[in-house]
């Protein structure tokens, strides 16, 4: 019967989640003068023209091969509409892997579906199922892993670590920022497994094996293309110098893309290269401001809105929208009320701070935000079914005594 009724949970919270996006992207004229929309679109033309992404290793290969194979079937006119619908499917996906881990999390089906359903009806992941960028395709991959890890936490299976380092392995094909994932759950899965730490080290070692061999053939690609050893792309270095040089301001700026030295360099590991490294000069020998950066885009991180589209979208059209940090400090009040679950929310905590470290590493966008905003709803839904479940205990409690009086 508990089977039973998970199946029903996951199939209702699939199509309310679709049925959402759908309705969304039925009207929705997407955005195709982006400069990253259009860079990623004539990568991908070159994959479904059969060169296969071509010089270099700008852009992380796993959008750019989806849209690819997308292009090669539907065309270049039809893969406009084809990449929203599919990626309404890949979003609603995405919302039964929320209830999946807010359940495993919180321990409890309440959580789940809270989790679940908070996750399809969030306006910006719907949104961003319109637009051709890797973060839809990146969460379902990177919450499908996440799922991997919550059951590897309960089975402490080889398989499981196989399979979660896979799923990680191409959610980092898609975004590079989950490639040090595996080293958080050192730490939550000490504290799960009673510190028993050979068990410990033996699936980390298997989750990050499972994962590089994951990555292992386009960095042989990158290898023979380049003549360097690239893990996946140059693209980390190019944005590490965006957000350390002389003129940063904490987010994206325009370096001057017929000028500068590294922009030149193009998708070269040399671009990458001489992006770290002058990056790191200028940390070095500006720390006062590089205090000041970091302390900006932390604050970003959990004070800025969303994208100014979204917003305008929800004004113009009447629809609820609470911004993330209202969501960022839900999560914080549900981290607080579920902290006897602190062993079950570990790793949720963890990849917050992550990815905190990150947007504080490089620069703040509220579109790279968004890769986290699934952990600020479900950690959020666990408050909620927290309450929930404190208030019916608190009725039950007090329900003898009326019948009494």
């Amino acid at each position: 019967m508990k089977k039973k009724s998970e199946w029903w949970d996951l199939a209702a919270i699939f199509l309310v989640a679709l049925g959402l996006r759908l309705l969304f992207n039925w009207g929705f004229v997407t955005n195709k003068a982006h400069p990253d929309i259009a860079s990623m679109y004539r990568y991908s033309l070159r994959v479904a023209q059969g060169v296969y992404y071509g010089e270099g290793a700008y852009w992380p290969p796993g959008f750019i091969f989806l849209s690819g194979g997308l292009i090669r079937l539907f065309g270049p006119g039809g893969y406009w509409t084809a990449v929203r619908y599919l990626q309404s499917v890949l979003g609603a996906a995405t919302c039964v892997f929320g209830y999946l881990i807010g359940r495993a999390a919180f321990g409890s089906r309440a959580a789940g579906l809270l989790s679940g359903l908070l996750l399809a009806g969030y306006l910006p992941l719907i949104y961003y199922t319109g637009l051709a960028f890797s973060e839809t395709l990146f969460l379902f991959l990177f919450l499908a892993a996440v799922c991997c890890l919550y059951r590897l936490a309960r089975t402490q299976a080889p398989h499981d670590a196989a399979w979660g380092g896979f799923f990680l392995g191409l959610a980092t094909l898609t975004r590079p920022v989950s490639l040090l994932v595996p080293v958080l759950v050192i730490p939550w899965y000490w504290f799960l497994w009673k510190r028993r730490l050979r068990l410990v080290l033996g699936r980390f070692l298997l989750l990050t094996a499972g994962l590089l061999l994951t990555l292992s053939p386009w960095t042989v690609r990158n290898l023979i293309v380049t003549g360097e050893p690239v893990l996946v792309d140059v693209n980390g270095g190019i944005n590490f110098y965006i957000g350390h040089n002389e003129r940063a301001t904490g987010t994206w700026m325009d370096l001057g893309q017929k000028t500068n030295p590294v922009i030149l360099l193009g998708g070269s590991p040399e671009a990458g290269k001489l992006g770290y490294r002058r990056g790191l000069e200028f940390i070095l020998t500006h720390p006062r401001k590089e205090l000041s950066l970091a302390w900006t885009k932390f604050k970003w991180f959990w004070t800025k809105p969303s994208d100014w589209y979204i917003t305008r979208y929800a004004r113009e059209r009447g629809l609820p929208h609470l911004e993330p940090p209202i969501w960022g400090a839900l999560a914080v009040a549900g981290a607080i009320l579920t902290r006897r679950r602190w062993r079950g929310t570990l790793f949720l905590l963890l990849f917050v701070l992550y990815y905190n470290a990150i947007i504080v590493a490089f620069y703040f966008a509220p579109r790279y935000r968004l890769v986290v905003e699934p952990f600020f709803l479900l950690l959020t839904a666990g408050g909620m079914a927290e309450v929930f479940c404190c208030l019916l205990r608190r009725k039950g409690a007090e329900e003898p005594r009326g019948n009494e009086a």
